[in-house]
């Protein structure tokens, strides 16, 4: 399987057509467990309560078994979904299904479609004689709100380098959201990022997730914001990067005013050990795919401190887009490691970098120190700096 990715997608009315747990719910009980559910989506109770609640109503008259099972037959898939599942077993892309649904339907429409292989966390429940009694096997991890938080199964599965994909429409996948680096939204989910300012691809069905994904995949796109997409780099860039590390403009507050001065052997060994190193290094690009510069994300050193980084090339300087960078950069970071420290070390003459490092909340750390640069970096100079830090 590849690294680059990983998928979750959320159940009930993203891979199903209706939202099924809800629906069987309410006709099932003749609407009686709406009004628990109308308290969930007002905040007023959290989901394993609602659940809860739910089976407990279910179970005071639970109606004919076959009926039940009849319906959950019937219960049509999201146009696209089966495409979309090849699509990513042809291009090694592991998938989860993360749900707060029960299993008992869940499998049951799964399999009817023939989709029973497919990988799922889900919440669990005996059905028997009619009644549902549930298992919440993973309550109490994670946010501690949920009866099964996906924000927790998509930080657990995710390797540090890898960007987290969800899919989701409810209410329930808001955690999910949080705790991915791309996101597709609809329903419920789509107006909850919107209050919070998140950004997510919209989709309607399968076919437009599969539509962006080629995008995605094609741009190799880790995360993005409203006007920067973060790529990883790929082998046309490697010239990109190296303009960017050679122009003085960008290098001088680091100690290089004529750039690195690197030879092309000297770049060819760091883009061969590149792959082990501790950070992830991006391109940041616009939508068009124009090349703007670079963005660090560093992994915690002993310390537990990320010392992330941006460069932009000069015309893109001045314009926002370096506070929106490190903007993005910091949602990763806390993605990742939410108790981590970050820390910069600008020069104590580049009072832009300060004046922005300070807007994003960091604090200087320590006196003023200098970096002198070794012999075998001739065209570096002494630099003057002080540490900040952002908890």
């Amino acid at each position: 399987m590849r690294k680059d990715y990983i998928v979750f997608v959320d159940f009930d009315g993203t891979i199903t057509a209706k939202d099924v747990g809800y629906e069987m719910f309410r006709k099932f009980t003749d609407a009686k467990t709406q009004p628990v559910v109308d308290r969930y989506r007002l905040g007023k109770v959290n989901s394993y309560t609602c659940l809860k609640t739910e089976c407990e109503i279910w179970n005071r008259f639970p109606p004919e078994e076959k009926d039940v099972l009849e319906y959950l037959k019937k219960q049509g898939i999201t146009d696209g979904f089966a495409d979309f599942t090849e699509i990513l077993r042809n291009d090694h892309v592991k998938m989860y299904i993360v749900s707060e649904g029960f299993d008992f339907y869940i499998e049951a429409i799964l399999n009817s479609n023939g989709f029973s292989k497919l990988d799922r966390i889900t919440n669990k429940a005996v059905y028997k004689n009619g009644e549902i009694l549930p298992d919440f096997p993973f309550l109490g991890q994670g946010c501690g709100e949920c009866s099964n938080c996906k924000g927790f199964h998509i930080k657990k599965l995710t390797d540090p380098k890898s960007s987290a994909i969800f899919i989701g429409d409810g209410h329930s996948d808001f955690h999910g959201a949080g705790a991915a680096d791309i996101v597709f939204a609809k329903s419920f989910l789509k107006k909850d990022l919107e209050k919070t300012g998140r950004n997510y691809f919209e989709y309607g069905d399968f076919y437009d997730i599969i539509e962006i994904w080629r995008e995605i995949s094609s741009r190799k796109l880790f995360a993005f914001s409203e006007r920067l997409f973060f790529c990883r780099i790929s082998g046309n860039r490697r010239n990109d990067f190296e303009n960017l590390w050679e122009t003085g403009e960008v290098m001088k507050n680091v100690g290089y005013p004529q750039g690195l001065g690197w030879s092309n052997q000297r770049y060819d060994k760091f883009w061969e050990t590149l792959d082990r190193k501790s950070f992830v290094l991006f391109a940041v690009e616009d939508k068009n795919g124009r090349f703007m510069g670079e963005a660090k994300l560093s992994f915690p050193d002993e310390d537990n401190s990320c010392s992330h980084d941006v460069k932009l090339l000069p015309e893109y300087q001045g314009k926002g887009y370096g506070r929106e960078a490190w903007g993005l950069l910091m949602e990763l970071s806390r993605r990742r490691w939410p108790d981590s420290i970050m820390s910069v070390t600008p020069s104590v003459e580049n009072a832009v970098a300060i004046e922005l490092y300070k807007s994003l909340g960091f604090e200087f750390d320590g006196e003023q120190r200098e970096w002198i640069p070794s012999s075998e970096s001739p065209a570096a100079v002494p630099v003057r700096y002080r540490r900040m830090i952002k908890f």
